[in-house]
């Protein structure tokens, strides 16, 4: 009917700022991606630059009505996949360079993981395979020359911010 119903809009008194990815449980829990805590889609690139964790993946639970953060410190959340048999999920930190699991059943439940590091580009987005692995798409190939200089503490940006509708400023850490 065209209607839309917005699930949420805050979860535990932040703003869901970039709500990206999103898949269902066969339970109706909803896991989503929210890429930083700090800018929305507009602004994306400053997170980037910032290099800073904010980003989260989301759970929203339709019994309660309510949403909890699932996982935070995220570098950029993005694609989100949930395995076969649903005993994990997996977030992809675009801005990390890695995919992170996070067990929802068994021995491991509620503990995460490093599922796939050091790839040579962003994850983007991940899917569930029919064989039960995964598709991941990568934004942007990376040269192993290069990728130093966009993961050290020591050339990241300190502070972005938006200074108008049609600017922003950022500092350098010193």
């Amino acid at each position: 009917d065209g209607h839309v119903t917005i699930l949420a809009s805050t979860v535990e008194g932040s703003t869901i700022r970039f709500a990206d990815a999103v898949i269902e449980a066969s339970d109706g829990t909803v896991y989503f991606s929210d890429g930083s805590t700090r800018f929305g889609f507009g602004e994306w690139f400053l997170d980037y630059l910032e290099a800073r964790p904010t980003g989260r993946l989301l759970r929203y639970d339709p019994g309660t009505g309510k949403a909890s953060v699932a996982l935070d410190n995220l570098a950029f959340a993005n694609g989100v996949a949930l395995s076969r048999d649903e005993a994990f999920v997996i977030v992809c930190e675009t801005a990390g360079f890695r995919c992170t699991r996070l067990w929802l059943k068994g021995d491991k439940a509620g503990q995460k993981e490093t599922f796939v590091d050091n790839l040579p580009g962003s994850p983007d987005n991940i899917h569930l395979a029919p064989d039960g692995s995964f598709w991941i798409a990568l934004l942007q190939v990376t040269l192993p020359a290069i990728k130093p200089a966009l993961t050290s503490p020591a050339s990241r940006i300190c502070r972005c911010e938006t200074a108008s509708s049609h600017g922003f400023w950022c500092s350098k850490c010193s």
